[in-house]
């Protein structure tokens, strides 16, 4: 019996000291990607929301530098005769508002609200540590979330299964990325698994018939789901799926699932209505989402028009893309959940008779929130597996927690006896291995790349070359005017000026936007062409034609220069007609050629990055 008992005594020491390795591991890893292999945000959602957060910081409230084009026509449209558009407070209402506000709070304890004080070294750094700033916001809540995994599974499973579930997550190179992308995820998760904390308290208060206890529960956990929603819009699909299954699983029938409706609509619906008025109401993001999923073969179309009334919405096909949609999202499930072994287990799960009643009731409330959030990523178009609104993600530590739990219960039916223990191990390496093994292997290659091959770190160019933004850019041009440019995000939030989201068309610009800026004294100082343009496509030339529209032959005209630098030419200068002789738009020779508007040319980096100016700026480089 002492044997047995002091047997069972060394196990225990020695899971406790591997749960202290694994965390000393993950943190590591996390302090060394963030320290010292970090290349910067490249993400455009991640480096809007820095510089709406730095705008928040400095007191300016829930405004962006950022201008979309179509967000310039609807604000015009619905602008108060009292109350005219003011480009220096440009509401944002692209984002939901809790994150960025979560940022300006990191921005102003580091001091980087002060863009002056914060300027970079560009003469020995490529890497803006404001982005570190942001990337190690998202890494802190990410360490959190892993933190909240292994409560939440201990509860629900045992020990084992909650420590395998937070190692594949912690040493998943999708969720690590997750974490240094500077998107709201890892709070998502931290709000998510807080949510599912509080529904297995209301699913063990129902079972012990405590009715009280399963009210106060079921309305926490949906003021944390509300949370979450005004995190990320889209997060409401998830939401839905969370009201189904309170609907069918708690009694009465309905009554707990009218509860969350009614604090989903009061938390979220009312915020959400006042701040999408100004631009059209929330009917109408709603639309432009639905838009930049079927009607267009780019996602950005919508936004960069000054109106939809030109573009057709493409409903013959609306139904067969729906399904398609709906398809890849099941079919990208494994590589979105961060291609963990156990992740396709969850399914198998689902016919499995689990003995925890709080376990069998979690997998089927998981369920419903997954599907929900499946139709709506299908809805909205969502393809990407690192994208603001990438809802699989969330889902990642709920199908490994219940895979590994299913692996495990497989093992168990094997009657393996006294050897039980070993094979689990074995198989929990394993699966380690063929989760995060690449990622693990390729570490020493990044820390040798990082800290040795450049010290002055590796932005992610193409297309984002921060030093270039925030050091010539910044001087070159003045805080009062627009730059026009196919890069307005990271101008926004590396140089500090306002952009606008290059159009698609010449006449959108010179009969819409223009009059629009006339208007209310707005100027536009000059035009950016970085590689967005031009040298992240996949279809050449024709890509280009077909991304940028009329302004295509400006963003290919560094290509040209870099492919014959002694001609210097300017390609924009053949375009001095329009092809449609009825059109009344101006062409694009008269905005950006020897002798248009802009005629300065001003290389930010070579002619990978071109700057046209009304007039001869180069001095202020200096």
């Amino acid at each position: 019996m002492e044997d047995t008992s002091s047997t069972a005594y060394s196990r225990r020491n020695a899971f406790i000291s591997l749960r202290w390795v694994l965390a000393l591991l993950i943190t590591s890893i996390c302090i060394i990607q963030l320290c010292l292999t970090y290349r910067g945000m490249d993400q455009p959602a991640a480096m809007d929301m820095a510089q709406i957060a730095r705008q928040i910081a400095r007191g300016e409230g829930m405004t962006t530098k950022f201008l979309r084009p179509i967000d310039v026509w609807d604000f015009s449209q619905k602008e108060e005769e009292d109350k005219q558009l003011d480009f220096d407070h440009f509401a944002a209402t692209s984002h939901a508002p809790i994150y960025p506000y979560i940022l300006a709070a990191a921005i102003k304890l580091t001091g980087y609200d002060d863009f002056e004080a914060k300027r970079m070294d560009t003469e020995n750094t490529n890497v803006y540590n404001g982005d570190r700033v942001i990337a190690g916001t998202s890494t802190f809540f990410f360490l959190i979330a892993l933190l909240l995994t292994y409560t939440l599974f201990c509860r629900m499973f045992d020990e084992v299964v909650a420590a395998t579930t937070v190692a594949f997550m912690g040493l998943s190179s999708l969720m690590l990325q997750y974490a240094l992308s500077g998107l709201p995820h890892a709070f998502m998760f931290c709000l998510m698994l807080g949510a599912a904390h509080c529904l297995i308290s209301a699913i063990k208060a129902h079972q012990s018939d405590d009715d009280k206890r399963t009210i106060a529960w079921v309305c926490t956990t949906f003021v944390l789901i509300s949370l979450l929603c005004l995190t990320n819009y889209m997060c409401i699909w998830i939401a839905l799926g969370l009201i189904l299954f309170c609907g069918f699983y708690f009694t009465p029938r309905g009554m707990h699932a009218a509860i969350g409706s009614g604090i989903l609509l009061i938390l979220v619906a009312v915020p959400a209505i006042l701040i999408l008025a100004p631009t059209g109401g929330i009917e109408r993001k709603i639309i432009h989402g639905v838009f930049n999923g079927f009607g267009a073969s780019a996602s950005d179309m919508l936004m960069r028009s000054a109106s939809s009334s030109g573009i057709a919405f493409n409903t013959s096909n609306f139904f067969l893309q729906l399904l398609g949609f709906t398809f890849a999202q099941f079919n990208s499930m494994y590589i979105n959940m961060g291609a963990i072994f156990t992740v396709p287990f969850f399914l198998l799960a689902l016919f499995n008779k689990f003995k925890k009643p709080v376990v069998e009731a979690g997998k089927w409330a998981v369920l419903c929130m997954w599907l929900t959030a499946c139709l709506g990523m299908a809805l909205f178009g969502e393809t990407k597996s690192v994208s603001d609104s990438q809802l699989a993600t969330l889902f990642t530590p709920f199908f490994a927690a219940y895979g590994a739990a299913m692996v495990f219960t497989l093992l168990s039916r094997m009657q393996l006896g006294e050897s039980f223990n070993a094979v689990r191990a074995l198989a929990i390496a394993a699966m380690l291995l063929i989760s995060s093994g690449m990622f693990l292997f390729q570490l020493p290659r990044q820390l040798y790349i990082g800290i040795w091959t450049s010290a002055r770190g590796i932005p992610h160019f193409p297309p984002y070359y921060p030093a270039a933004l925030n050091g010539k850019l910044h001087n070159m041009t003045n805080e009062k005017e627009i730059v026009v440019t196919d890069q307005p995000w990271a101008v926004a939030w590396y140089a500090d000026r306002k952009a606008l989201w290059l159009p698609r068309s010449l006449a959108d610009y010179s009969r819409n936007l223009e009059p629009v800026f006339r208007k209310h004294g707005q100027d536009v100082q000059g035009f950016l062409i970085t590689p967005s343009s031009h040298s992240m496509g996949t279809s050449g030339v024709a890509g280009v034609i077909q991304k940028e529209g009329d302004f295509a032959p400006l963003a290919l005209e560094g290509k040209l220069l870099l492919l014959a630098p002694k001609h210097n030419m300017a390609f924009a200068e053949l375009f001095n007609t329009n092809a449609n002789p009825k059109s009344t738009a101006r062409p694009l020779a008269s905005l950006v050629s020897s002798q248009g508007v802009y005629r300065h040319r001003n290389f930010l980096l070579g002619a990978e990055m071109i700057y046209y100016s009304r007039e001869d700026v180069s001095d202020k480089n200096k």
